[in-house]
């Protein structure tokens, strides 16, 4: 869809930039301020070739505008493939580390209950053998 409307569009910028070269100037324009503007040729300019070619000038610029902006917005087959695979690249490594810090985070936690385990026994062994003297001493 991209390569025929790049086509077309190639075929406009051609057709425009002709169109263009085959008006005449505008250098009459400044004889309008004396009145001389006034004649039979002026007045039915738009009913010419030269009015033709006018509007044609404007449909095409039109029509050039509108495949410059579309075009714009296309995506490329190429940079979408590519895009979408380092999204789900990013994804995928994200996920991994999350993974990886949950795993982490976990093991964290068994260490410090296990210390806190072991560090109760000792509490409770220490009080056990204290008991025991206190009992002997007695």
């Amino acid at each position: 869809m991209k390569v025929f409307v790049t086509i077309i569009f190639i075929l406009i910028s051609v057709a425009l930039t002709a169109i263009i070269l085959m008006q005449e100037g505008k250098d009459a324009g400044l004889g309008t301020i004396g009145g001389i503007g006034e004649t039979y040729w002026a007045k039915n300019k738009s009913r010419s070739v030269e009015g033709n070619m006018v509007r044609f000038t404007k449909l095409l610029a039109a029509i050039f505008l509108v495949l410059a902006v579309l075009l714009n917005m296309m995506p490329d087959k190429n940079t979408t493939v590519a895009t979408t695979t380092a999204q789900t690249e990013a994804a995928v490594s994200s996920t991994e580390s999350e993974t990886a810090a949950v795993s982490s985070t976990e093991a964290e936690a068994g260490a410090e209950k296990s210390g806190t385990e072991a560090e109760t026994a000792v509490q409770k062994e220490t009080l056990l053998a204290n008991t025991e003297q206190g009992t002997e001493a007695n």
